[in-house]
């Protein structure tokens, strides 16, 4: 409890003093057990909050109460969401030691139920930043309204410390300027390229179809290895490097082949100056074979890492994206007035964060796989088990800042 509210203090309180009766740092407190046992709106953690008054009261003394409604709803309007942001990436150094090598996956995610639709408004989108590799959200931004995600991109690279990371972003990051300033903040990009998004994609289509002419790909597919390492020289005597990897799960069939080629010569634009390597990643499914995609890549690693890191990337939208809708009600989320819809997402970070850093339930299984507790179940246990939730506060938690990730 006391490195949450040590968190918050530090939020700047622009409220009126004449007539404030409930503590900031204590409404920050009350809105994050709340959202950890699964209250889905302001409403909902006032009736947690005054059920557990007695408990609330012994930990942070609430001489007025139990905030209302309205004091939530005004609270997280008017919290600068700059300085909430700053507070929120000063925790995450905090609690993380070392980045270096770690893949940043930056992506964006609708928050549907706050589009105002009485006034046909656009649809609000928030760019968040995930650490695959410890699986946690490291910073967001909201896109501002009649724009797109690739006009804050940058200013969220700008907010991270991307020195030694990996950078993965879907298409509509691969331009000059985020290149050119992920390797200006010592970063490095595995990034994708879309049909009739980019000038580059014709040409590495046109490549690897005149470079591959003599590869049959579909006999790569007959093999029923779960992994394959292969390399391929054309007639050219130009070496590709192939890895492929087969799936057969919830009954359906995946196989993903990556050919890596480390030519980057016939690239025309200066626009890809930055570009070492190539990579066209072939799917198959039991409904949809080849499915081809491109990317490119500012670091030349063997195709089965390059292969890893393209993988990787849907993170996000698994662990993160999908967890904040269907655990922490994001997407029915309608709070979009002023500050709230960027400080909300946030908060909700924070609780996704935090039982991120619960490593209490997991175990390994008899063939030695670690095998983790689901959000579902870890919530359920918070709820049905307070002593746990308790733990969680008191003792998981400090612990975090000594262990540092």
């Amino acid at each position: 409890m006391e490195k949450l509210k040590e968190l918050f203090e530090e939020i700047i309180d622009i409220r009126d003093s004449r007539g404030k009766e409930h503590c900031l740092t204590h409404i920050m407190v009350i809105a994050v057990c709340g959202i950890l046992n699964k209250c889905m709106d302001f409403e909902d953690i006032v009736d947690y909050a005054k059920a557990r008054q007695k408990w609330f009261n012994k930990y942070l003394k609430l001489w007025n109460g139990i905030p209302s409604v309205s004091t939530f709803n005004r609270v997280f309007r008017i919290i600068k969401a700059e300085n909430f942001l700053i507070i929120f990436l000063e925790w995450i150094n905090e609690i993380i030691n070392e980045k270096t090598g770690k893949q940043i996956i930056i992506d964006g995610k609708a928050v549907r139920a706050a589009t105002e639709k009485c006034i046909n408004g656009d649809i609000p989108y928030i760019v968040s930043a995930y650490l695959a590799d410890i699986g946690i959200s490291i910073g967001q931004i909201k896109v501002p309204d009649k724009t797109g995600e690739a006009t804050v991109i940058p200013e969220l690279i700008e907010l991270l410390n991307i020195e030694g990371c990996i950078i993965t972003i879907d298409a509509i990051g691969t331009t000059k300027k985020i290149m050119d300033q992920i390797k200006e903040n010592k970063g490095e990009f595995v990034l994708a390229l879309k049909k009739n998004f980019h000038d580059g994609y014709g040409e590495i289509k046109a490549y690897y179809e005149d470079a591959l002419k003599e590869l049959d790909i579909r006999a790569l597919s007959k093999s029923k290895l779960k992994k394959e390492h292969k390399e391929y020289e054309n007639r050219d005597n130009e070496k590709f490097d192939i890895y492929i990897t087969r799936d057969n799960e919830h009954g359906r069939k995946e196989e993903r082949i990556y050919i890596k080629s480390n030519n980057v010569k016939w690239f025309t634009s200066s626009k890809w100056k930055h570009v070492k390597s190539v990579v066209m990643a072939v799917n198959n499914t039991t409904v949809n074979d080849n499915k081809i995609r491109y990317f490119v890549s500012s670091i030349d690693l063997p195709a089965e890492e390059l292969g890893k890191i393209i993988r990787k990337h849907w993170q996000i939208e698994n662990n993160l994206h999908w967890v904040l809708d269907m655990y922490f009600y994001e997407d029915l989320s309608r709070n979009r007035k002023d500050y709230a819809l960027e400080n909300l997402s946030l908060l909700r970070k924070i609780c996704y964060n935090i039982m991120k850093l619960d490593t209490r339930y997991d175990k390994l299984n008899s063939n030695g796989n670690l095998i983790k507790l689901s959000t579902k179940r870890k919530m359920n246990r918070y709820i049905n088990y307070p002593n746990e939730f308790e733990e969680l506060l008191f003792q998981v938690l400090p612990q975090a800042y000594k262990d540092k990730w």
